[in-house]
């Protein structure tokens, strides 16, 4: 039964056999969305085998996903292409420094020395440590003829090992200097150590028994007491050394090679405490000035360069480093009497206590120090340039060290033209400009401002440079080379356009002119 509110007269369509497939879809698209206006030709029935489309912001997003793997893909193909073809150049940057020549030797030192003997004979006894400087009222030494002074050392009590404040402070300040000097490396420091404690505690025990003999008045007992430069007001004083090798009295002048010959007889006297001496033997001796001087022979070459100059020297021993004042002589070689020696003599006026034990010493002399800007040698390139003169180059410009120079040039109708052309400046000398061949070449003519004076490009030189690379690619600078040695270059700050903390090339032979740099 049809219902009387059929609009669509679906009922008369099913009496009269008519399928309506159209109506169907339509209706059937209400009844499934019914707020959907109807569109011809398009249909939301989801059918087997029909194509489904994204949704559009589905679609944008992945066209965006795949553009960026793109684009992150060729970065990285580029990269991977630059590292491979790129040069593998390592770059050091400009300080300032200074270079040293290094010469060893062994020297011979001649000091201001007073030698003074013993007053009496008996049994010798010292007061003060050697090294130690000494005034006029001060004990230096004293002879027992009575050896009473031995036989209370053999059988001191242990009352004789009490130290004073005074004594404690001593030892006490060389063990301080030893710790902060000290260094593993140098082992016999610790023996100079135990010889200095040695001193103290022997000159230490040596006062105690003399205070006790002259307090106890014992009988029998000659102790006759020695003070510093035998107690005379107008006598020098100085540091005491309680050794003598006859080389007190040793000039300059008269020291030739044969000091320094390897099988020289050099033997160095030392009396000992408690020993037996007779009037007249060596007591001690007193090293009279903070003034003293290094004397060996040099190459007549090598006296060239150092006679007049104030040169450093450092000593092996305690690799300290002094100034001293070079003074060359002539001395007549040993065995001849024509050939004539050089001598060189080095004087100082400080530290003449730290060297007392010492007549032979091994020590570095540097010269041909020389401050500046210090560039690896392998920085360094030899590039040759063009050379034009400034009676044709003109409009120097210092800042941009550029100069203009004019070219011939013809248009397309034969009339011919001059072109002004910049040309970089790489240093300038005698009237000439150097200038690279980026723009002009060796035979090309190049014409001056007024364009009546020519000049043909015939000359070239060389230039020493470095590359410098602080913007990417390779600017060639000149330099002027002050000193060298094996390893590195000093260059003069004033004749060249580089700067300290500039980087440049380290190996100059792996660097084309204005090639680009991958870093």
């Amino acid at each position: 039964m049809v219902s009387r509110f059929d609009f669509n007269n679906e009922g008369n369509d099913r009496r009269k056999g008519i399928k309506n497939t159209k109506k169907e879809q339509v209706s059937g698209a209400k009844k499934n969305n019914p707020n959907k206006k109807k569109s011809e030709g398009k249909t939301t029935e989801k059918k087997s085998g029909t194509l489904i489309f994204p949704k559009k912001n589905e679609f944008s997003f992945r066209i965006i996903f795949y553009a960026a793997l793109l684009v992150v893909t060729l970065y990285l193909v580029f990269c991977v292409y630059k590292y491979i073809n790129s040069k593998n150049i390592s770059t050091y940057q400009v300080k300032e420094g200074a270079l040293s020549e290094q010469n060893s030797y062994t020297g011979l030192i001649l000091r201001e020395e007073e030698v003074y003997y013993a007053k009496s004979s008996g049994y010798y006894n010292f007061y003060l440590k050697e090294g130690e400087k000494a005034s006029h009222t001060d004990l230096v030494y004293s002879i027992d003829g009575s050896g009473k002074i031995k036989e209370m050392m053999t059988n001191q009590t242990e009352d004789a090992t009490t130290l004073t404040e005074d004594d404690l402070n001593e030892i006490k300040s060389e063990i301080v200097k030893f710790s902060k000097e000290y260094d593993q490396n140098d082992y016999i420091d610790v023996y100079d150590f135990k010889d200095e404690i040695d001193s103290i505690s022997l000159k230490m025990s040596n006062l105690y028994i003399l205070n006790k003999i002259s307090s106890m008045s014992l009988n029998g007992t000659n102790v006759n007491k020695y003070y510093c430069a035998d107690g005379m007001e107008n006598a020098k004083t100085g540091y005491v050394v309680y050794y003598y090798d006859n080389y007190e009295d040793l000039k300059p002048e008269d020291i030739d090679s044969s000091y320094f010959a390897d099988d020289i007889d050099y033997k160095r006297n030392m009396i000992a405490n408690n020993e037996i001496v007779s009037e007249g033997d060596f007591a001690y001796k007193l090293v009279t000035s903070n003034t003293w001087e290094l004397v060996f022979p040099i190459e007549e070459e090598k006296a060239k360069e150092f006679d007049g100059k104030e040169m450093k020297v450092k000593f092996l021993k305690n690799q300290e480093t002094l100034k001293g004042k070079v003074k060359i002589i002539d001395a007549i070689a040993p065995g001849k009497k024509a050939a004539v020696e050089k001598i060189c003599i080095v004087t100082f006026n400080t530290s003449v206590a730290d060297y007392l034990n010492n007549r032979y010493i091994d020590f570095e002399i540097f010269t041909s120090e020389n401050n500046g800007y210090k560039i690896p040698k392998s920085s360094v390139v030899e590039k040759e340039f063009l050379l034009i003169p400034d009676t044709v180059a003109f409009d120097f410009n210092e800042t941009t060290n550029t100069v203009c120079v004019k070219l011939d040039k013809y248009l397309e109708d034969g009339t011919k033209t001059y072109v002004t052309t910049e040309l970089n400046v790489y240093r300038t000398d005698g009237g000439d400009y150097y200038v690279d061949g980026s723009i002009v070449k060796l035979g090309n003519t190049v014409y001056a401002a007024d364009e009546m004076t020519t000049y043909t490009i015939n000359r070239t030189a060389t230039l020493l440079g470095v590359y410098k690379i602080n913007q990417g690619y390779a600017d060639f600078k000149n330099i002027k080379k002050l000193y060298e040695n094996e390893e590195y270059i000093i260059i003069d700050p004033a004749s060249t356009m580089i700067k300290p903390y500039d980087y440049i090339a380290l190996d100059a032979s792996k660097i084309k002119d204005n090639e680009y740099i991958y870093e």
